[in-house]
């Protein structure tokens, strides 16, 4: 078995400059808010309706991987905390309470998703024949339109988006727990400066990066079918689309990370543009034609007075030029 490999106090020299820990801090404070509209408007609507499951397990995989990453190629920083001062200490571990915040932030989401997933698309009716019941990736998002399809009573069964996000709940549960484990017996046995263990970072690195690419992918399919923006918070990825691309340069720019720790959040920002962009088509088409919809409820209740007026005062005519012919 390998020995550790020891800890140098010599390598603590590079400092974070003034203007990269301002920087990170302000990240930290933008990504912690970031998130909140999405947080709010789940709880405040109380369903997660719209987002796809799919979308979820790809954002808490890959940001498990990419703060694990983060942990083990600065480790050296978080050692080096034991000769530095506090201030210096707290400036250097910004990059990791970056990473850690966003991280965070998307496995609150991935709780808020579960726990608000709508009740009426939990379960599927059974009809005679054990035919399947369409529920899918295009049910409707008024969750008392879904539940019309399963009347009381009736035989039903776990849908099949139901499953799919208990499944990923577990997949992310045995996520978590390898990345965990195999990181901290590569520390623990071989050594966080080994080649095992910078290589195992490598690997957690381009697994955040594939998973990144391809997180974006099922959630702009199912906002593009379903035509409609559901639970997903357009402030936040106003927010977050921006803040993504310089979020990935102050990244980039902190000493002891290699590329595979930031092309990630690069390309995350990227396709959250582009998510983005059809969120704000298809609200605005929905703006359009509730502003419609107002506009010609008002046309018919003013016909509708309108006619009324005209009967009432036809009436009244008729009858004061009846009173004068008697």
């Amino acid at each position: 078995m390998l020995s550790p490999n020891p800890f140098d106090p010599t390598l603590c020299g590079e400092i974070p400059s003034a203007q990269n820990t301002i920087l990170t801090f302000m990240l930290c404070v933008g990504t912690f808010l970031s998130y909140l509209p999405q947080h709010i408007k789940i709880i405040r609507h109380r369903t997660s309706e719209g987002i796809s499951p799919y979308f979820i397990l790809l954002g808490t995989t890959g940001a498990g991987s990419n703060i694990t990453n983060m942990i083990i190629l600065q480790f050296i920083v978080m050692q080096c905390c034991t000769v530095q001062t506090w201030g210096v200490c707290v400036a250097s571990l910004l990059g990791i309470f970056q990473v850690g915040i966003q991280s965070t932030m998307f496995y609150i989401t991935f709780v808020l998703f579960l726990a608000f997933f709508p009740e009426a698309n939990k379960y599927e009716a059974v009809p005679a024949g054990d035919e399947a019941v369409a529920n899918s990736e295009s049910s409707p998002l008024l969750p008392a339109a879904a539940a019309a399809a399963v009347p009381d009573g009736a035989p039903k069964r776990l849908a099949m988006e139901w499953k799919a996000a208990l499944w990923v709940a577990t997949a992310t549960a045995v996520h978590g727990t390898i990345c965990i484990v195999m990181s901290a017996l590569l520390v623990v046995f071989v050594g966080p400066y080994s080649a095992p263990t910078r290589t195992w970072a490598s690997l957690l690195g381009l697994f955040s990066l594939c998973t990144t690419c391809m997180q974006f992918i099922p959630q702009i399919i199912k906002t593009w079918r379903s035509g409609q923006v559901g639970a997903l918070s357009i402030p936040m990825m106003l927010m977050q689309t921006p803040g993504g691309f310089v979020f990935a340069y102050s990244i980039a720019i902190r000493p002891g990370v290699n590329w595979s720790s930031w092309i990630s959040t690069f390309v995350a920002a990227t396709l959250q543009g582009v998510l983005l962009t059809i969120c704000l088509v298809f609200e605005e088409r929905a703006k359009g034609a509730r502003r419609l919809q107002s506009t010609g409820a008002a046309a018919v209740n003013n016909g509708e007075n309108a006619a009324a007026g005209g009967e009432a005062s036809g009436s009244v005519t008729g009858a004061d030029n009846a009173a004068g012919s008697q």
